[in-house]
């Protein structure tokens, strides 16, 4: 057995998504939609051309395991240094007793990348992480609200996702999350990614936050031009600054007689980026009304951020941690399963400060990061 490891030429995407089907998830969304695939592992300027930033691992040829790599830049409280997100981290079975699964993971770990981050781990890969003495974190904390009219909507969900449930349990911890209506903004939102963000906003939320660089170069890679999703955008100003918001629709699907039924939709809110304290509390005004126009039952977010977490609890958007089943209420929605951990592990430089639950922790880290704002 003599594996060799490489990265993947652009030509190769059906074996890397038969791979996928057969050892990481039937019918994965990077299996059904191949341009989500091209638009994650091929990010221009950011990788060779000619590859994917895919790693492959091969014994004579035959693909035996597979790593892919979604590189970036962190933002280190103003100074830039190269990351990468690895996702779809995968060995063939019969070669998980050796040493290919930590070999395929070195393939990014090397000085090209001084923070590697893994995220949306399961309990079975965490020890590949620790054996190589890579830090694993807490889970990042979420934040729920659901707008009043909608409470039994959201019971629903969380009936479908704990069907051995009572209805009061499911009910009690849908109330928990009720969402008081908010005065509405000063002005009427914007819908537009502000001109100026580079400039006046990003360097100040850059100065004391870490976490993938924010620039209007990612915004608009991973908003705009994503080959999937529609994502819709919230900014709201003060003075020469402007708050941002960033969420979009998803829909959530239960399995009837072997088919995907839809039975509601939620917000899924991936950038928060007020211009302060009160500014927040007008995108979240903001978002209120979108979501009720859109018909949402409510929304959801995710981030380690300190300052984002205060925000969202100064409006009562609460997070589930403040609930004894707080951590039961479903995320994953298409199709809706109880499941809603998200473990993350990181490899970075010792300098870098530690990413953590306390109320100071400037690490901004969304699901939108490592690519965890899709469907399973």
């Amino acid at each position: 057995m003599s594996i060799e490891f490489r990265f993947a030429a652009t030509n190769e995407y059906p074996r890397i998504s038969a791979f996928l089907d057969e050892f990481w998830a039937k019918n994965h969304i990077y299996v059904r939609k191949p341009e989500l695939f091209e638009w994650t592992f091929r990010r221009p300027g950011y990788w060779d051309p000619g590859q994917y930033s895919f790693s492959l691992a091969e014994d004579n040829g035959e693909l035996v395991g597979i790593l892919g790599g979604i590189p970036y830049d962190l933002n280190f409280q103003g100074s830039r240094r190269r990351g990468v997100w690895i996702v779809n981290f995968a060995v063939r079975p019969d070669y998980r007793k050796g040493a290919a699964a930590l070999r395929l993971l070195s393939t990014f770990r090397n000085p090209s990348f001084p923070v590697v981050i893994a995220s949306g781990l399961n309990e079975a890969t965490v020890a590949i992480y620790k054996v190589l003495r890579g830090q694993v974190l807490p889970e990042p904390p979420r934040h729920v609200a659901v707008l009043p009219p909608a409470v039994d909507r959201l019971a629903a969900l969380i009936s479908y996702a704990h069907p051995d449930w009572h209805a009061s349990r499911a009910d009690a911890l849908a109330c928990f999350f009720e969402w008081p209506a908010l005065p509405p903004p000063p002005t009427l939102p914007g819908r537009q990614l502000p001109p100026a963000w580079d400039e006046v906003d990003w360097p100040r939320i850059a100065a004391h936050t870490v976490g993938a660089c924010r620039d209007l170069d990612y915004l608009t890679w991973r908003y705009l031009r994503h080959p999937c999703f529609s994502y819709r955008i919230l900014t709201v100003p003060e003075g020469p600054h402007t708050g941002l918001l960033i969420w979009r629709l998803e829909t959530a699907s239960r399995i009837v007689n072997g088919q995907r039924v839809d039975v509601d939709t939620i917000g899924r809110i991936v950038e928060f980026l007020p211009a302060s304290p009160a500014n927040a509390t007008h995108l979240l005004a903001a978002l209120q009304a979108d979501l009720e126009q859109a018909g949402a039952l409510g929304a959801d977010f995710y981030n380690y951020d300190g300052a984002c977490r205060q925000a969202f609890n100064d409006v009562l958007f609460r997070c589930t941690s403040q609930h004894p089943d707080g951590h039961d209420v479903p995320t994953r929605l298409q199709p809706i399963d109880p499941g809603s951990g998200m473990l993350n592990a990181i490899f970075a430089d010792p300098d870098l400060p530690s990413c953590d639950l306390s109320p100071t922790c400037p690490w901004y880290w969304t699901k939108s990061d490592s690519d965890q704002d899709r469907p399973n």
